[in-house]
């Protein structure tokens, strides 16, 4: 039996080492699939390499910025702003003056509330038309001046912002007492107080900004030198050009001698 121990111890020696064989094969099969998963991913699992030193690293994007961190960002649009405010137009001033030997009156016009009376007071003014009348027919609130006959006649305008509640209006006579009245273009009158009873009775086309107190003090049959229009009335003489056609004509046909129309 001792001359097969060594084979016996061989067998086993052999039946040891063979599981230890496959084992390192098994080991080494498996470093090199990893190895070979490794190389395949380029790296992937490998943790990040710190630059070398002298070289700057490029520092992240903050995400909580976004585009607004990006130079290239357009900037929002900001809200279109509101346009400035324009005052309303208003309607330029023209002043009458009724120059006398002994005093002035200055009247304001409404333009802008009696357009067409005023109008056509300023063409009878530039016209010399009321040169060398007087003021007549006194009474505690009036003054007239004009002819009782009317060249031609116009359709009343009333505004509530000239009422007859003060003294010291430029007014316009009527045609008739009723509803059917019309304005006398050529009879004006002064009022040197209130006569509230005459609102929206007779036209107010004026008011007195200097000169009332003389206009209370004057005397009967005071006598008219001129009329000075100051301001510009091109707008309205633009927007009556028509009507200036005729009233020129009625003034024209009347036996009084007045200046040539413009």
């Amino acid at each position: 039996m001792l001359h097969a121990l060594p084979r016996l111890l061989s067998a086993s020696v052999r039946s040891v080492l063979k599981p230890r064989a496959i084992r390192s094969s098994i080991v080494a099969t498996t470093l090199a699939a990893t190895a070979a998963v490794i190389l395949a991913c380029g790296g992937c699992d490998r943790p990040a390499v710190a630059p070398a030193s002298g070289t700057s690293a490029t520092p992240p994007v903050d995400a909580t910025k976004g585009a607004a961190s990006s130079p290239s960002a357009t900037p929002p649009t900001p809200p279109p702003s509101a346009p400035p405010s324009i005052p309303p137009a208003t309607a330029p001033e023209i002043h009458a003056t009724f120059v006398h030997s002994t005093g002035t009156i200055r009247v304001r016009l409404a333009s802008k509330e009696a357009p067409r009376l005023t109008m056509s007071f300023i063409n009878l003014a530039e016209r010399g038309y009321f040169n060398g009348r007087t003021w007549s027919d006194f009474s505690p609130v009036v003054r007239q001046t004009g002819d009782p006959e009317p060249l031609y006649t116009l359709p009343r305008e009333f505004s509530p912002k000239l009422l007859l509640d003060v003294g010291g209006r430029l007014c316009v006579s009527n045609t008739s007492d009723d509803h059917t009245a019309r304005a006398k273009a050529n009879r004006i009158f002064l009022t040197v107080k209130e006569q509230d009873r005459w609102n929206l009775v007779y036209c107010v086309f004026g008011t007195i900004t200097d000169g009332l107190e003389y206009a209370r003090t004057m005397r009967d049959g005071e006598v008219i030198d001129s009329v000075r229009i100051e301001g510009d009335a091109s707008a309205l003489r633009a927007r009556f050009a028509k009507e200036l056609v005729q009233w020129n004509a009625a003034i024209d046909a009347a036996p009084r001698r007045v200046t040539p129309a413009r």
